[in-house]
C-alpha cells in the first residue's frame, strides 16, 4: 500500500502546500492567544490617553495632545503645544516650573499639577497664558497685509446721475463725460445721433452777452432727409453746430434763436427737448437774410436741444448764434 504511495509523485505539490498553511494557521492561532491580553491593554491605555489628552512616553515626559478647537492658533509646533503655551505655561508652570519637573510627572502627577493643576488649566493657556497676561512666544510669522477690502464694490460708478443735469458742478472739467464733447463734421442728413459743440444753461445767462460764434459747414441738401418738413430747405450737415443742455426753461414766455452772418446766406433747424424739429430761412426776407426761430413752448426746451445751422447753399461759413429769453 504505501509503495505506491511514495513511488507516485502526481499531486506532491498539493500536498505539501497544504501541510505549510495548516503549520501557518497554527502559528497564527498561537500567536494570537499569546498575545491578546497584552495588545487589549495597551489598546485601552492608548485609547485613555488619547481620550485624556495626555501621552506618557517612555522617558516620563507628559506631551499634551490639544484638539485644534481648544489650541487655535497657538498650537502651531512642538514648542507651541506643550502643556502650558504662554506666560505661565511652558517656562513659569508648563514644562519647566510645573510641568514635568515641578509639578508634572514627578511633583504632582498628570492630575495634580500637570495638566489641571499647573499645566494647561491652572498656569498654561488660562491661568497665565493667553488669558492671565503672558505674552505669545509664537505670534503669527505671516499676518494678512492685505485684508479683504469691500468684497463687491461698485467697478463702476456713475460719475454723473442726471447726464443732462445743466448745472452739473464738473462740467468742462475733463473728468466727467457730461456734457459730451462735439462730433467732427460728418455729412449727411441731420442726426441727433451727433453731438454738436456744448452750451449748458439755466436761462439766468440768457442776456445781452449769450452770444456764440462758431464755423459751419452745410453740403446736404435738407429736401432730400424728409422727416416732416416739406417746406424745409437749406444745406445741413449731420452733426449739429451746438447741443445745448437747458432747464428752468418755463420762466420764459419766448426764447428767440437768432442766428448772425455777413458772408452767407443762413438757414436754421433746431430740434427740441420733446423732438419736434423747427424751421426757418429768412424770417424777414428781402430786408435781411438772418434767420430766426422763436419759442414759445419752452416746457419744450427743458433737456437737450440740437441747432444745425446751414446755409441757402452749400456753404462753409463763420456765424453767430444770439439766444435770448423773456
Amino acid at each position: 500500500m504505501f509503495h505506491p504511495f511514495w513511488t507516485k509523485d502526481k499531486g506532491v505539490v498539493t500536498i505539501d502546500y497544504v501541510v505549510v498553511m495548516a503549520a501557518l494557521v497554527g502559528v497564527g492561532v498561537w500567536m494570537a492567544d499569546t498575545t491578546n491580553a497584552d495588545l487589549s491593554e495597551h489598546s485601552a491605555v492608548i485609547r485613555g490617553e488619547m481620550q485624556g489628552g495626555m501621552f506618557e512616553t517612555a522617558w516620563d515626559a507628559d506631551l499634551a495632545v490639544l484638539p485644534d478647537t481648544e489650541a487655535g492658533d497657538q498650537c502651531n509646533g512642538a514648542d507651541t503645544c506643550g502643556t502650558g503655551n504662554t506666560g505661565g505655561g511652558s517656562t513659569g508652570g508648563g514644562t519647566t516650573g510645573g510641568g514635568t519637573t515641578g509639578g508634572g510627572t514627578t511633583g504632582g502627577g498628570t492630575t495634580g499639577g500637570g495638566t489641571t493643576g499647573g499645566g494647561t488649566t491652572g498656569g498654561g493657556t488660562t491661568g497665565g497664558g493667553t488669558t492671565g497676561g503672558g505674552t505669545n512666544p509664537d505670534p503669527d510669522p505671516d499676518p494678512d497685509p492685505n485684508p479683504d477690502p469691500d468684497p463687491d464694490p461698485d467697478p463702476n460708478p456713475d460719475p454723473d446721475p442726471d447726464p443732462n443735469d445743466p448745472n452739473d458742478p464738473n462740467a468742462g472739467g475733463n473728468n466727467d463725460p457730461f456734457p459730451p464733447t462735439a462730433s467732427p463734421a460728418v455729412a449727411g442728413c441731420p442726426n441727433n445721433f451727433y453731438d454738436g459743440s456744448p452750451l449748458v444753461s439755466d436761462g439766468s445767462d440768457f442776456g445781452n452777452s449769450y452770444d456764440h460764434t462758431i464755423t459751419h459747414s452745410g453740403f446736404t441738401d435738407l429736401r432730400t432727409c424728409g422727416g416732416g418738413m416739406p417746406y424745409a430747405r437749406g444745406f445741413f450737415d449731420a452733426n449739429p453746430t451746438f447741443t445745448m443742455y437747458l432747464s428752468d426753461m418755463t420762466q420764459f414766455d419766448t426764447v428767440q434763436f437768432l442766428v448772425e452772418a455777413t458772408s452767407c446766406d443762413t438757414t436754421l433747424l433746431i430740434r427740441d427737448a420733446s423732438g419736434t424739429f423747427h424751421f426757418n430761412d429768412d424770417y424777414n426776407y428781402p430786408s435781411h437774410t438772418r434767420s430766426r426761430l422763436r419759442l414759445t413752448d419752452t416746457a419744450d426746451l427743458n433737456g437737450r436741444v440740437d441747432i444745425w445751422i446751414g446755409g441757402y447753399y452749400p456753404s462753409t461759413c463763420s456765424t453767430r448764434l444770439e439766444v435770448r429769453g423773456w
